[in-house]
């Protein structure tokens, strides 16, 4: 068979299987995140923790390993942004976060609770996580809240441990990294398997029109350049034939064909892509089909070629389905419009 779809299906597989490959790339190039699962102690243990050193780094996420936690009773009046101390691995921290959070509530009633109890003194401080960015203090308040609770500056002045007050850390969270990365992933794959399905359902149903076609003229079978000889009307350029009351199109697009006897309204779109919505670079010809078969209306949009010389040719065809056959509806107009609305009414 002499599909000219044959390259189209190629190149669609050969899209799909790009496209699920680079659905994959980006999955392992973003794996750093994806793979975290929003866990902040799987960070931390991944080597993604926050220590002092990493306090100009404002552009990163970090898991911060807290061993305690105290409310410095500052915040805003919303109520919706409180300051609190606490310790981490190298020193002290201010960490601005939600009071309201059920997370920040959660680990502050745990080191209350910690604090009211009695430990041995060799017990393991216990440590929980949280995702953090860091910031700059622009505006200077840490100094002045610093200067409450540490008045006379002792954790300030610590060589280790030390209190810091020229940065803090905020309270954050990957879910809309991880959904946006993990949403591009999908569908980038998504569309690579629709693709394949795509190009196997269309070569299915070119297999399917041609053993229609063998069954029109078995003459054809292996042998389908024949319609170049034997159709009642030949456009090699379009793919285009009429034979036996059949359009029959062998496009790039696909391999169809209709019965003409029931063909109701026929048309043809063209869509013009645009660069910067002035200048056309590429143009498209479709053919509007719209059948009455086996009881009811069945209207299929055929993609016929994207040559922009085609227009000639694609009117052409149409002029002879019309003159040929005069029950027809051709053309897309006011008129023709109103018609096919009626058939349809009458037809239901």
């Amino acid at each position: 068979m002499n599909f000219k779809s044959k390259s189209t299906f190629i190149s669609y597989i050969l899209i799909g299987i790009a496209l699920i490959l680079g659905g994959i790339f980006y999955a392992m190039y973003n794996k750093e995140v994806l793979l975290t699962f929003n866990s902040a102690e799987k960070m931390y243990h991944d080597g993604y923790y926050f220590t002092s050193a990493a306090s100009n780094d404002t552009e990163s996420i970090y898991s911060l390993a807290i061993y305690d936690m105290i409310d410095t009773g500052y915040g805003t009046d919303d109520g919706k942004s409180e300051v609190y101390t606490v310790f981490g691995d190298d020193g002290l921290y201010f960490l601005e976060a939600n009071p309201n959070n059920a997370k920040i509530k959660s680990m502050l009633e745990f080191f209350d609770k910690y604090a009211s109890e009695e430990h041995p003194d060799d017990e393991p401080l216990p440590v929980r996580y949280l995702i953090v960015e860091p910031h700059t203090d622009s505006t200077s308040i840490l100094s002045t809240i610093a200067d409450k609770v540490d008045p006379d500056s002792t954790f300030r002045n610590r060589e280790e441990g030390k209190l810091y007050d020229d940065f803090y850390i905020s309270q954050t969270s990957l879910t809309k990294n991880i959904a946006f990365h993990l949403a591009v992933t999908l569908v980038i794959m998504v569309v690579g398997v629709g693709m394949i399905i795509v190009a196997f359902t269309r070569k299915s149903k070119n297999a399917d029109t041609y053993e229609k076609l063998c069954e029109l003229d078995e003459r054809l079978r292996d042998n389908i350049n024949e319609l170049d000889n034997i159709a009642d009307y030949v456009d090699k350029s379009l793919g285009a034939y009429v034979y036996k009351n059949h359009l029959i199109l062998n496009t790039k697009f696909g391999f169809d064909m209709f019965n003409l006897n029931n063909l109701v309204w026929l048309y043809h779109n063209i869509t013009r892509h645009k660069m910067y919505a002035v200048i056309t670079v590429g143009i498209d010809y479709a053919l509007q089909i719209n059948m009455f078969e086996d009881g009811r209306c069945r209207e299929q949009r055929v993609m016929l070629t994207n040559n922009k010389k085609a227009e000639d040719a694609v009117v052409s065809l149409i002029t002879y389905i019309g003159m040929n056959y005069p029950n027809t509806l051709i053309g897309f107009t006011p008129e023709t419009k109103q018609a096919y609305r009626e058939f349809k009414q009458s037809h239901r």
